[in-house]
């Protein structure tokens, strides 16, 4: 569990920026919790234009240097709280405030009082820096999250981060890309040339595809969501009213549906008159389904199929899930056609949403799940 989901664990609005470095994690860590934003030109340039001015006026200008960085943000007089710092791993910043007002007014909370503080009128923010191995260097994510003790407080933090975020956004995301560059970006396996498990089933296609997201929750929520797929179970978590004769897929799970074995079959379709076949699966790894047919759409003929699902951790509390489909068939016409013209952008379309539905309702999870363990506690 990161430590800012212990002080804010069920935000109204999260963002998360990740990058990917090949320095080590001990490098990256001095570098991302001790990186100074005023190095970057363009943070220069602001502080320049706010003393403009005072040059016009011919005021002194008092040549202080000039440092943004996270000891800088917490100290006294900020508003702003260091939360907790792991060393090497995660430092977390927190904030209780009236962000709207044109001059901030502070609540006075301590960072043990900062969970469960919950007067009233007042909005709250957490970010962290957090590093954690990847490979053979490190992934390092910049997390915002952001509520407020009340709906009208929330309705004007959100309305004030929709004018501020314009400005924000891009701020954290040159941060991130300037720590990409001094670290040195990680070149990450394209997708295409990734092995997926299955791939030997049809070793020989032309034509596959593949598709990946990430999810900011652990595999262990992830797995169970591709464990009910089928409209024998929750539906396919894409464009139910194509997949799924227009009933909503299940966005919950159900306790029946935890596994798939080898050899079981998933109805494809509502009317549960063609089915995929579970291949090979591999608990919170990997779950491979296909089939074959002696004809489909009236012209291929013979057709086979695969589609893979792997999921890949990222640290401890995310991961990547890479999605790919291969196909083979004849005639050789035939097969072209729809390796290339018919089937990429209806799979793209749909596996497109389906990874998105899949994204949202794990992350959801794992806030819930956070939340639930914070209250065993108490």
């Amino acid at each position: 569990m990161r430590a800012i989901q212990k002080f804010l664990p069920n935000p109204r609005h999260t963002e998360i920026h990740r990058i990917y470095v090949q320095a080590k994690p001990d490098m990256a860590w001095k570098t991302a919790r001790h990186f100074d934003a005023a190095e970057m030109p363009w943070v220069k340039l602001l502080f320049d234009i706010r003393t403009l001015p005072d040059k016009l006026a011919g005021k002194p200008i008092a040549l202080e240097p000039i440092s943004v960085g996270v000891d800088q943000v917490v100290r006294n007089g900020t508003g702003f709280m260091l939360l907790e710092e792991i060393p090497g791993k995660e430092v977390v910043v927190g904030s209780v405030g009236q962000f709207w007002h044109l001059h901030i007014p502070f609540a006075e909370v301590t960072p043990e009082e900062f969970a469960h503080f919950d007067k009233p009128g007042w909005g709250k923010l957490a970010w962290a820096i957090s590093v954690e191995p990847y490979h053979d260097g490190s992934t390092i994510s910049l997390e915002l999250r952001t509520t407020a003790t009340d709906q009208r407080s929330w309705e004007k933090l959100n309305n004030y981060y929709r004018i501020i975020g314009l400005g924000s956004h891009p701020i954290r995301s040159s941060v991130m890309k300037h720590l990409e560059a001094e670290l040195g970006k990680m070149k990450l396996p394209d997708e295409e040339e990734i092995i997926l498990p299955g791939d030997k089933i049809i070793p020989d296609t032309k034509y596959a595809i593949t598709h990946h997201t990430v999810i900011e929750a652990p595999t262990s929520i992830v797995w169970p969501y591709l464990m009910q797929l089928g409209c024998d179970r929750a539906g396919w978590y894409s464009i139910d009213l194509l997949d799924n004769g227009g009933v909503p897929s299940v966005d919950y799970l159900k306790e029946e549906w935890t596994d798939r074995l080898p050899g079981d079959r998933i109805s494809a379709t509502p009317e549960q008159d063609s089915f995929f076949e579970v291949y090979l699966v591999s608990k919170e790894k990997h779950f491979v389904i296909g089939g074959e047919s002696e004809k489909i759409h009236g012209f291929l003929k013979p057709f086979k199929m695969t589609w893979a699902f792997l999921l890949e951790p990222i640290g401890e509390d995310a991961c990547r899930l890479l999605v790919r489909v291969r196909m083979k068939s004849s005639p050789a016409w035939a097969e072209w056609l729809a390796g290339n013209v018919f089937y990429p952008p209806i799979h793209g379309l749909m596996s497109g949403v389906q990874m998105k539905t899949i994204k949202n309702i794990a992350e959801r999870d794992a806030r819930v799940h956070i939340e639930k363990s914070m209250a065993e506690k108490i």
